[in-house]
């Protein structure tokens, strides 16, 4: 839901602002969304007991003051929409890779990779896509590899017990 109301926000952002300016703004709601991390910073932004100027003050002091978005936050204050900075944040990070054509993705294995064989699955896969990939290691407990490109829809994996039932499958046609 969240996500959802973010993406109308950051539409409106990206409607007002132009390139070089987005990239500024993003940069400040990435610090901003940082502090979201902070467990006290949250409790602050959420309490009724503090008013809705000193939360103001409080954001604006993490956008470095700035005038641009002065009436922004406003509005976000004023519709008690200030959590969902972070969400608007990653919109905007999403909205400036696509327009230059780069990606995030994210590499799903039970252990971390080198970076030598990142590098590599990167390489081949950008020039498959024909997009600049940047892959970020996950480590699970998934006993094969998984990489997805979420932005792009597109999941690729290796999994061992799909391979076994797949191996189990074609045994049993063939028979």
């Amino acid at each position: 839901m969240e996500e959802i109301i973010a993406k109308k926000y950051a539409q409106a952002l990206i409607q007002c602002f132009n390139r070089e300016d987005l990239e500024r703004v993003s940069k400040l709601f990435s610090q901003a969304s940082q502090a979201f991390c902070v467990e006290n910073f949250r409790d602050i932004i959420r309490s009724p007991y503090v008013g809705k100027t000193k939360k103001k003050e409080l954001l604006l002091s993490l956008f470095d003051d700035d005038k641009q978005l002065d009436a922004f936050l406003d509005l976000l204050i004023e519709n008690n929409r200030v959590d969902i900075i972070p969400f608007v944040d990653s919109v905007l990070e999403r909205y400036l890779r696509a327009l230059e054509n780069s990606y995030k993705a994210v590499l799903c294995a039970p252990k971390n990779l080198d970076s030598s064989t990142i590098a590599n699955v990167a390489k081949s896969l950008s020039a498959k896509l024909g997009v600049q990939l940047h892959i970020e290691q996950s480590a699970t407990k998934v006993d094969g590899i998984r990489l997805v490109v979420q932005d792009l829809g597109i999941e690729v994996s290796f999994l061992k017990k799909r391979f076994f039932d797949d191996l189990k499958a074609y045994i049993l046609r063939s028979i």
